[in-house]
């Protein structure tokens, strides 16, 4: 985490209101305080300081290194979208007339205090001035990179380089002064402690300049123009247009907003070229090709023709951007794009060509396993695919973030160590929360619900309103809002019944009276079924618009089942069921066109009117729950007699 906050600090110090050499002094101050210092000169170690005398771990240095790069990337970065901050009128660095007073006033200190023979005070003075020459040459080589550097390409840029280091080590001993430290460092009183202060002021710079150096000569290629117009030599061209009589006499009121005719009428010229060319690739082009398309009809036209409009609005904006890309570097031309300019566009071409190559892997897996299944286990198969396609997805975005990222100059390994620290404190801190999260994931992925949806689960039934982070609102039928955690949700058994395209259930038996005769019963039976396949409310499979049908099926990007994936039924049973205590039952099970709860109903009401009259037509009785009763004469008699028999024995005992 420390590692990721100071590439953060270091980021944030380029947004900064900072000029260059304020930058670069807090560069220095950060990178090569005293104490670094002491270090070097003790141990005699090359300036990156990956040895130190076991001060610090290794980690910690490579931190400390990586860190410095930044930070350098961020001062060239910082010289090429700003170049005019070289030239602030109060410069902290070097201030080149205050300097030369400077200069001067120590070289006529340094005559007195030899001839005194004050030579300690000779000595600070030596060092106080071969720093402000240290500091006139790192200003000079600065501004000749401002000014230059759209101009040098690497291998040019690598000689000057060199040579700068040549003149470093012949304008300055190192060495000498730091003999000339160490030889102070016991020493007491107030010119001892100045000599000592300068020093580590000039070596500071000395130290500063030289890692900087050996740093651009191996990344020369960030001080490497590479704009589309320097590339075409677009300089020729508006030299010649601005050298035209009415172009210079224009040219007179235009310096006052930075521009001339010549990048002008260039700028016009390219974006009018970028918009033909968008026409001809959004408007023709695709006709011509969904013309191709269209010759011939087979199951593939759907798809080609899906990602086809897909892909030409994606197309339109990245030839767009480049259009307006080139235009912007024609108008800023000699002057590169910011650099921030130069990042969105290219975090844009990015966007746009994942998204492409998104819907081209997509297509691809469709034309090559979708239309051509020839395996044996087709279920094995299609599971196959579409974890191979998922992956391949996930993929090409991660690729696509890491070109980003590393395009930003992030640290990918720190970011991915940080990540798994902090990872693993924020899950042990936020088990619920980040439990719900993942159950928003699963709902998402897994296509369980929408928002709209009517679902119903062991606790809960309702309209789905709102998908959360970590809690899903849903409105019940005596409207009251529920929260249920998300988690609870992906994780329980979930009936949608919004996920159904064709067909709602009509479910029913109906019960005739057992006196009705077989050939009524067969009669009705199949007049039944002709009415359903007949009626306009009830679906059937010719009645089913298959081609529509599938391509909504090709557009949801999954290899499944078509009628049970998108809900559509079509199913219809009417058949004796069963004999009932009071009943002879016939099943009639069918669906609707429609999943309307109030249409369903109005379907289900005039089947049932019709079904009264097929059965009225048939001479067939609706039967009702009954009991029947049996009488026995024979017993009935013998019954009657004996109680006759009873009575009259009854009457004749006395009372």
């Amino acid at each position: 985490m420390k590692k990721v906050s100071a590439l953060l600090l270091t980021g944030m110090a380029l947004c900064a209101a900072l000029s260059f050499w304020q930058l670069l002094i807090e560069t220095e101050e950060k990178f090569f305080p005293d104490k670094v210092i002491r270090t070097l000169i003790s141990t005699d170690t090359n300036v990156s300081g990956i040895t130190q005398r076991g001060i610090m771990d290794e980690n910690r240095t490579t931190a400390l290194v990586e860190e410095r790069m930044h930070a350098y990337k961020g001062l060239i970065l910082k010289l090429k979208n700003e170049p005019f901050s070289l030239d602030s009128r109060h410069n902290p660095f070097f201030d080149p007339k205050k300097s030369e007073e400077l200069s001067n006033t120590l070289l006529l200190k340094i005559d007195a205090n030899r001839k005194y023979g004050y030579m300690q005070a000779v000595t600070r003075d030596k060092l106080l001035l071969q720093d402000i020459g240290l500091r006139k040459e790192i200003y000079t080589f600065f501004h000749y990179l401002a000014d230059n550097w759209t101009a040098l390409d690497e291998k040019s840029l690598t000689l000057y380089i060199t040579k700068e280091k040549e003149r470093l080590s012949k304008t300055l001993n190192i060495g000498e002064a730091i003999r000339i430290y160490e030889e102070t460092a016991p020493q007491k009183g107030s010119v001892a402690q100045q000599i000592r202060a300068n020093f580590f002021t000039l070596a500071r710079d000395y130290y500063f300049f030289e890692s900087f150096l050996d740093f651009v000569t191996l990344n020369a290629k960030l001080l490497t123009y590479n704009s589309i117009a320097a590339e075409l030599k677009l300089d020729n061209l508006i030299n010649y247009i601005n050298k035209q009589p009415l172009a210079a006499r224009a040219n007179v009121y235009l310096r006052y907003l930075h521009l001339d005719t010549g990048r002008i009428i260039l700028f016009v010229v390219v974006i009018l070229f970028f918009l033909f060319l968008n026409y001809i690739l959004y408007r023709r082009l695709y006709l011509y090709f969904r013309a191709r398309i269209l010759q011939h009809e087979d199951e593939t036209d759907d798809i080609l023709l899906e990602n086809l409009k897909r892909i030409r609005l994606p197309v339109s904006l990245l030839i767009n951007g480049i259009g307006l890309k080139l235009a912007l570097e024609v108008v800023y031309y000699p002057t590169p794009l910011s650099h921030r300019a130069d990042l969105i566009f290219y975090i844009f071409y990015v966007a746009i060509i994942t998204y492409i190559l998104l819907m081209f892997v997509e297509n691809i897996f469709f034309l090559l396993f979708y239309t051509r299944q020839h395996t044996r286990n087709k279920e094995l198969r299609t599971e196959l695919l579409n974890l191979i396609l998922s992956t391949t997805k996930v993929i090409i975005v991660l690729a696509a973030l890491l070109i980003i990222l590393l395009k930003m100059d992030v640290n990918i390994t720190g970011v991915v160590a940080s990540l798994g620290i902090g990872g693993l404190a924020v899950a042990l801190a936020a088990q619920t929360t980040l439990s719900n999260f993942f159950g928003l994931l699963k709902i998402i992925f897994d296509e369980s619900f929408s928002q709209g949806d009517w679902i119903q689960t062991k606790d809960v039934e309702g309209t789905v309103v709102e998908i959360g982070f970590i809690s899903t609102k849903i409105r019940t039928f005596d409207n009251a809002l529920i929260t249920v955690p998300n988690a609870q949700l992906a994780n329980s058994a979930l009936k949608n019944f919004s996920r159904r395209i064709v067909g709602r259930r009509i479910k029913m038996q109906v019960g005739v009276t057992y006196s009705s005769r077989k050939e009524d019963l067969e009669a009705a039976i199949a007049e039944i079924k002709k009415m359903l396949e007949a009626h306009p409310g009830i679906v059937t499979g010719e009645k089913v618009d298959y081609r529509s049908i599938k391509r909504r099926f090709k557009e949801s990007g999954k290899f499944v089942e078509m009628e049970a994936k998108l809900g559509i039924k079509t199913t219809l049973l009417v058949f004796l069921d069963q004999f009932n205590a009071s009943s002879i039952d016939i099943l009639i099970y069918a669906f609707t066109q429609t999943t309307d709860w109030a249409e369903w109903l109005s379907v289900k009401q005039d089947v049932m009117f019709r079904l009264m009259e097929i059965l009225e037509r048939h001479d067939l009785e609706f039967a009702f729950p009954s009991q029947t009763l049996y009488f026995d004469e024979e017993n009935i008699a013998r019954s009657a007699g004996a109680l006759g028999d009873r009575l009259r024995s009854d009457r004749s005992l006395p009372e």
